[in-house]
């Protein structure tokens, strides 16, 4: 499956939540935080040709035990493709993950920057290698 034999129909956030739990008294920029990232995509069959990715992205920064943000995002694109075969599952998710993935970076970006922060930008991902695992 090709991305040429697929068709976003929407995309949309399913989900976002950010905590910023030690506003208005944020630490100094200066000391740079321990920030996790956790990246996850799921799929669900939506029936006559339809289905849902859904890129979930969770995010923590935290200096010591204090966590300056926790940052929830479900970012969920509808897709038209004919799944023939469980391989043409799989490639219709790595597809729709990198197709959603440049805006969920950006609603990141932003929102992170938002909430008083410097912008979170995630480096491009290789969701074959992340699908593998």
């Amino acid at each position: 499956m090709k991305i040429s034999e697929i068709t976003l129909i929407g995309q949309y956030i399913k989900d976002l939540s950010f905590e910023n739990p030690m506003a208005p008294n944020l630490p100094s920029q200066n000391n740079n935080p321990k920030v996790n990232l956790d990246v996850n995509t799921t799929y669900l069959d939506l029936k006559n040709n339809n289905h849902e990715v859904n890129l979930k992205i969770d995010s923590t920064a935290s200096i010591g035990n204090d966590t300056l943000f926790a940052l929830e995002l479900q970012y969920v694109g509808l897709i038209k493709a004919v799944i023939k075969n469980e391989d043409d599952k799989k490639k219709l998710i790595v597809s729709g993950s990198y197709l959603l993935f440049p805006y969920a970076r950006s609603i990141i970006s932003n929102v992170t920057m938002e909430g008083g922060f410097k912008p979170l930008v995630i480096q491009p991902i290789e969701f074959e290698s992340m699908f593998k695992k």
